[in-house]
């Protein structure tokens, strides 16, 4: 695959000007050698949390390859996959602390290192399709954001739109309306969100481990339980919860960001060449997993028994909408700019 490229001067002009530097140079270049010169190479390790074989897995290693190719030589990205170099919380640390790490990041742990403005972008029911959530991943209001976390919390965002897919609510009934959830015991994660969403809603939230939701629907420890399609499908949720309403209640905002004392290692080219290739690769990523999606959900309706139902949308953006009291104005900021 060939990602396409875009210019981000905008985020690009505010980055910081030097030569390319590096203690971890494969090549050096003394001084007096003149253009003739081999340029020193900068390597960075790139931490995808996902299987080498999904599409996270598959688009990152996509990307990796382009940008080695397309900086002659001044860059090298190395991915570790599944995890290898540890967990998202790991790795951004690792990068805020000024390692070459580009780590694999979330809007909540983004949120929870240099700027919890970012955490709104967790909420429910906040864009009502992809577009509208991609437009505002490349706002100003989105920059504003990035600028913020990458003066408070090191961490500079290369892009924060590898979007996989929105999340739904699975079980043995349907919930088109949200008083469908009144005491309706719920699989959550255990995040603070999902508490702050389902809990107005009258729904009763059981913190469940991802990997045992299969055996708590199952066996009725709980109700219900909510995911993206092409997850929970793999998991087989289907088949003790068939029912699946599309709430569409989180769109995750998924990407990658590298540590700011990293990123200042870079030339201008440099960072609008990293820019450009993961915000291309969050596109492709994207577009992948909604195709992904539609086959999935032709799969399961046609030959699974699965039944789909259209959720009520307005009520239950209406019914969650106190989640956003504290934060003001920026609420209509960020909603704006993805129109």
């Amino acid at each position: 695959m060939k990602l396409k490229s875009r210019a981000l001067t905008a985020v690009v002009g505010l980055a910081a000007a030097g030569l390319v530097v590096s203690g971890c140079s494969t090549a050096s270049n003394d001084a007096g050698n003149g253009d003739d010169a081999p340029a020193e190479t900068i390597t960075i390790r790139v931490s995808s949390v996902n299987p080498a074989d999904s599409i996270y897995g598959k688009t990152i290693d996509e990307v990796a390859a382009s940008v080695n190719e397309k900086s002659d030589g001044a860059l090298k990205l190395e991915v570790f996959h599944a995890g290898q170099i540890g967990t998202t919380s790991d790795t951004a640390q690792q990068a805020a602390s000024g390692e070459d790490i580009i780590t694999f990041i979330d809007a909540g742990t983004a949120s929870s290192l240099g700027n919890p403005d970012m955490a709104i972008l967790g909420g429910p029911f906040l864009f009502e399709n992809n577009d509208q959530a991609l437009k505002f991943a490349q706002s100003d209001v989105f920059k504003e954001m990035t600028e913020t976390l990458a003066e408070e919390g090191n961490l500079r965002v290369l892009a924060l739109n590898w979007l996989d897919g929105p999340r739904h609510m699975w079980g043995k009934n349907a919930y088109p309306e949200p008083t469908d959830l009144e005491g309706v015991k719920v699989r959550t994660p255990p995040i603070e969100t999902w508490d702050r969403t389902f809990k107005p809603l009258g729904a009763v939230t059981t913190t469940i481990e991802n990997t045992e939701a299969y055996s708590a629907l199952e066996q009725g420890v709980v109700e219900a339980a909510e995911g993206p399609v092409n997850g929970t499908v793999a998991q087989k949720w289907h088949e003790v919860a068939p029912q699946l309403t599309l709430t569409a209640h989180f769109r995750t905002f998924l990407g990658y960001a590298i540590g700011e004392a990293t990123w200042k290692k870079l030339t201008p080219e440099l960072q609008e060449l990293l820019i450009d290739e993961f915000t291309a690769g969050g596109e492709v990523a994207t577009e992948r997993f909604a195709e992904a999606e539609k086959e999935t959900l032709d799969r399961i309706t046609s030959e699974e028994g699965v039944t789909v139902h259209e959720a009520n949308l307005a009520a239950y953006q209406k019914a969650t909408a106190g989640f956003y009291d504290s934060y003001g104005d920026l609420l209509d900021r960020v909603r704006e700019a993805g129109k």
